[in-house]
């Protein structure tokens, strides 16, 4: 499960690495809240009334009408810094009683319940495939900030790079990661879907 490497890796952070730079404005600690949140929002959105209807059927959607149409970089970073303060002293026992948290709404759920974001309904399948997407990356960014590694199973780390390659195809660069994943040609320095 993402969730577990995600807190295998946390675990692994020394004590003098929470302040280092880890991608871009982030520090480690900053970089753990923002792949918290992938955990966090599923609780907030759970505790929520379900959407009365299907607005983005996959997950791909979600990427193509929400988070491509409407990001804000400067508000995301914030709320990866607030999310890594509230975090506090012990993140790993934090991260694993939101997961718990998490688990535990989850296993009451219909199998057709539909997610409300902004209004936007999205089935919860569908929805928790952008969490599997940004756990995956962001722990493996931690992992390389830290000097660890992020042991995730294949079937987690493909269905993260078919979600990036979907991505990709949704903001007319799908030919250019093709290419570059089949040895083609190369991806432009800062290239990225996201």
């Amino acid at each position: 499960m993402a969730c577990r490497t995600f807190i295998d890796v946390v675990s692994g952070i020394r004590d003098d690495q929470w302040d280092a730079a880890a991608l871009g404005v982030w520090n480690v600690r900053s970089l753990v809240g923002h792949t918290a949140r992938a955990v966090i929002t599923v609780i907030d959105y759970l505790e929520l009334d379900p959407a009365g209807q299907i607005d983005m059927p996959t997950a791909g959607d979600y990427y193509g009408q929400i988070y491509l149409a409407y990001t804000n970089p400067e508000a995301i970073a914030k709320r990866g810094v607030d999310a890594g303060i509230a975090l506090g002293d012990d993140p790993s026992t934090a991260i694993e009683r939101l997961v718990e948290r998490a688990m535990a709404l989850l296993e009451t759920q219909p199998s057709d319940r539909l997610v409300s974001l902004g209004g936007m309904g999205i089935p919860l399948d569908e929805y928790l495939k952008t969490r599997i997407f940004e756990l995956v990356v962001h722990t493996m960014d931690i992992a390389r900030a830290t000097g660890q590694t992020a042991d995730f199973a294949p079937q987690l780390i493909e269905a993260a790079a078919s979600m990036a390659a979907g991505i990709a195809a949704r903001k007319g660069a799908g030919e250019q990661v093709l290419m570059a994943l089949t040895g083609r040609e190369p991806l432009p320095s800062g290239f990225s879907v996201v």
